[in-house]
């Protein structure tokens, strides 16, 4: 059986992210997945087209005014927030990104990553009109100005991305297998990824007049050893919460995230299973390559303490890694945090069946990160 979407949903076009991506990128992905719509998404893919020719003059001239100047840019180590989804990450990313000592990739970077240097103003109230009050999944505020994952961004520069796996979720395990876990991929493959993950940073770098970058992408969590290869001094802050939440907030995520996101349906049975292998297979591969990492450029942190003492916390994690500026940065940290004070996550209800299921694919997580089964 599909998973069900509501009828709202197949005319609601503007949250389609890939609207700020370059025609040759969306013609290689529909290539790709042989242009596979279903016909109740037409009018979203007649919109992403519409969109992306409009964008195209900026695009071009953000090339000619900028691309010598971005090439010239020396990248700072760049600091990884990582995880798996719904394990805290964007309030811990919200919350540092209070630090102006440290820059980030927004929401509208993300969205227009082609025009952001030259045609922000035009752009960034487009892109503030598309954008719902609060993240559909979790109540979280939303404003072009705030952090946002740079996936999305790397989504619209090249085809080499999880996210489209999102988009054509039928073909969700080809994304996973090939742009996170880089499975039967060739070097000339793994090379333009980074090719596009480094143009990105550099037109960040650049704006923000050469601070740290602090960046948010979940899939990095099975991707250390590439970026450690790109970036051999990054520090990497790493996230971990009840495997028994993150099931079930990770189904909340995509029950909300695809009918906004897809071009097709996908069956509830396969998302299950993707949704299990993908997080089994992340955090193994990440529990190997973390052992490559410097042990004074990782800190690991739990989302039931970070959420109980925030404050305490990002003080533990600025300590561990070496960082300056949190005496500095503290009374926007504390500021933020009170605006959240009265936050309550969703309530989340588990069936014993569902525990022995989890408890069965997932045990090497419930021992690594120290959960009772």
């Amino acid at each position: 059986m599909n998973l069900r979407f509501d009828r709202e949903y197949y005319l609601n076009l503007k949250m389609q992210p890939l609207a700020g991506t370059s025609m040759v990128n969306w013609v290689k992905l529909l290539l790709e997945n042989k242009f596979c719509i279903d016909w109740r998404f037409i009018p979203r893919t007649i919109y992403v087209t519409l969109m992306i020719a409009v964008i195209s003059p900026f695009r071009f001239y953000e090339k000619l005014k900028f691309e010598k100047k971005i090439r010239e840019i020396n990248i700072p180590p760049p600091l990884f927030i990582i995880g798996h989804f719904r394990s805290g990450t964007t309030f811990l990313h919200y919350l540092m990104g209070q630090d102006r000592n440290l820059a980030y990739v927004s929401t509208l970077e993300t969205m227009a990553p082609w025009v952001f240097l030259g045609s922000e103003k035009i752009f960034k109230s487009m892109v503030e009109k598309r954008l719902p009050e609060k993240r559909p999944m979790d109540d979280l505020e939303m404003k072009a100005g705030l952090p946002y994952e740079e996936e999305y961004a790397l989504a619209n520069l090249t085809p080499y991305s999880f996210y489209h796996g999102w988009y054509f979720p039928r073909n969700i395990e080809y994304y996973f297998r090939r742009y996170v876990l880089f499975e039967n991929v060739g070097e000339k493959i793994k090379e333009e990824w980074k090719k596009y993950y480094l143009y990105l940073l550099k037109k960040i770098t650049y704006k923000h007049d050469g601070k740290r970058i602090l960046m948010k992408s979940l899939v990095n969590t099975g991707r250390i050893k590439m970026l450690l290869e790109i970036f051999p001094d990054a520090k990497f802050i790493h996230i971990y919460r009840n495997p028994y939440k993150v099931y079930l907030s990770t189904w909340r995520l995509y029950e909300k995230i695809l009918p906004i996101f897809s071009f097709h349906h996908i069956e509830r049975e396969k998302l299950d299973e993707f949704i299990i292998n993908f997080y089994r297979e992340v955090y193994m591969k990440y529990i190997e390559e973390k052992k490559l990492i410097p042990e004074d450029n990782l800190v690991e942190i739990s989302y039931e303490n970070f959420v109980k003492e925030p404050l305490k916390t990002l003080k533990n994690v600025y300590e561990k890694i070496g960082m300056n500026g949190f005496e500095e940065a503290e009374p926007y940290f504390k500021k933020f945090i009170e605006r959240y004070r009265n936050y309550k996550p969703y309530n989340y209800k588990i069936d014993e069946e569902t525990k022995k299921k989890i408890y069965k694919e997932w045990k090497f997580a419930f021992d690594e990160f120290g959960y009772p089964p």
